[in-house]
């Protein structure tokens, strides 16, 4: 890549940052994401809900449909003053809570969420938003990162999907991916998460 190039990527990814603050729909999705949630959660009702990176509130309209009378939909953002998310995420796991869906929508990558946001949930789904890796600026430190979360500082996607299964059995959790969405700078992942016991999925008997 010559000097050129990354001058333009680098004022590209300014463009983005400006349209994201400014809550553009060209940047964050809000139809497409509201098509993968109607369908995945469609005929669910009375659901523990929870949104990281809740922003602007482009998804929670959607989602306080699904929470009926006996269920609850809590919004995590700066931008709400309601905390910083990858803060609290870590307090709730304290708290022993758990959710039926968790959106982690990001403004970069949500790779600092894993392994541990799975011990969130025991049954339920997760919505995934996450950038494609070749989309940003390669510098350094974004190698390094990508390098310790996926193995390798420019993951494909089938790469990026098993990381993530093998993350959610570091705490015996089962998880497969039922749904990708291509938009084009960035993908949004719905994956379906599941505790399992851990003698039965390794068919080890505990002595």
């Amino acid at each position: 890549m010559n000097a050129t190039d990354k001058t333009y990527r680098a004022l590209r990814h300014d463009v983005v940052r400006k349209k994201q603050r400014e809550n553009s729909n060209e940047v964050h999705h809000p139809e497409q994401k509201k098509e993968q949630i109607t369908k995945i959660l469609d005929g669910k009702t009375n659901l523990k809900i929870m949104e990281l990176f809740a922003g602007h509130g482009n998804m929670s309209k959607i989602f306080e449909g699904y929470v009926g009378e006996n269920g609850f939909l809590e919004r995590y953002d700066k931008l709400l003053k309601t905390g910083d998310s990858y803060l609290v995420f870590h307090k709730l796991i304290a708290e022993k809570r758990k959710y039926d869906v968790i959106d982690v929508d990001p403004y970069g990558f949500p790779n600092r969420f894993f392994p541990d946001v799975f011990l969130l949930m025991d049954d339920g789904v997760m919505f995934i938003t996450m950038p494609k890796p070749w989309v940003n600026i390669a510098n350094g430190i974004t190698k390094q990162h990508l390098t310790c979360y996926f193995g390798e500082d420019n993951p494909s996607l089938d790469v990026i999907k098993e990381k993530i299964r093998l993350f959610g059995l570091c705490h015996w959790r089962d998880v497969q991916f039922i749904d990708v969405m291509d938009f084009g700078r960035l993908w949004r992942f719905a994956v379906s998460v599941k505790k399992v016991k851990a003698t039965e999925y390794t068919g080890v008997r505990n002595r």
